[in-house]
């Protein structure tokens, strides 16, 4: 009991003193006896895109998904709002990198010069490694409070909103090591970012969530405005 106490002042001076680097320390660590989870780098085992449209029609698999720079993030705020009994977190993450393998099924097609189509059935097995940057990305999170045990925790999942400023990918052996099509590339960033942003959310939301109820329940986030 002594040392959840120690732990949960030494997080609210944390907080307090420190916000980004200490902060930044604990997603890359957790903090387990507290409940607050690890969230960098985010491992993320699939996830899959699908890509239509008049030139193609395939599936991208992307597994074995590391994401960092979560921790490198600066802290725009954290405020309570007391007649809706609600906490906010607003943070900005200059660059994310995400990093895997994946792999394509489907048909693509190539215009050629001067009139003719190409269309080309697309299998790749073997899984290549892909590399995405993703810039100025803001995430903020509002958690609905409630009283348990004369203390105000967060209910359910806090929910975070993603805005993403900018981002591209880079695809190793595409269509067989040549040149890929600049619109296809486009397109598969875009699919990916919106497919990365619900798992950034769950992993982020889990973290706002242990972060508040195991280190800030009893400490007023008047300190904090």
């Amino acid at each position: 009991m002594a040392y959840q106490w120690l732990a949960t002042l030494a997080l609210a001076v944390v907080l307090v003193n420190d916000t980004k680097s200490d902060c930044g320390g604990l997603m890359k660590t957790g903090f387990p006896d507290l409940g607050i989870p690890k969230v960098e780098p985010l491992y993320i085992d699939a996830m899959k895109s699908q890509l239509k449209n008049a030139w193609a029609d395939v599936v991208v698999d992307f597994t074995d998904t590391d994401v960092s720079g979560l921790s490198q993030h600066d802290l725009i705020y954290i405020k309570e709002d007391k007649a809706k009994k609600t906490v906010a977190i607003k943070i900005f993450v200059p660059d994310l990198i995400a990093t895997g393998n994946y792999a394509i099924n489907g048909k693509f097609s190539i215009l050629n010069m001067p009139f003719s189509i190409l269309s080309l059935s697309i299998l790749s097995l073997t899984p290549s490694p892909y590399r995405t940057e993703i810039k100025n990305t803001t995430m903020e999170g509002v958690a609905q409070l409630e009283a348990q045990n004369g203390t105000l925790v967060i209910s359910g999942d806090p929910d975070i909103s993603i805005q993403v400023g900018g981002h591209n990918i880079k695809m190793e052996n595409l269509f067989g090591g040549k040149a890929g099509d600049l619109d296809f590339l486009s397109q598969t960033s875009d699919e990916f970012i919106k497919d990365l942003q619900p798992q950034i959310a769950k992993s982020l939301s889990g973290f706002m969530k242990g972060f508040y109820n195991g280190g800030l329940a009893n400490i007023h986030l008047d300190t904090f405005e």
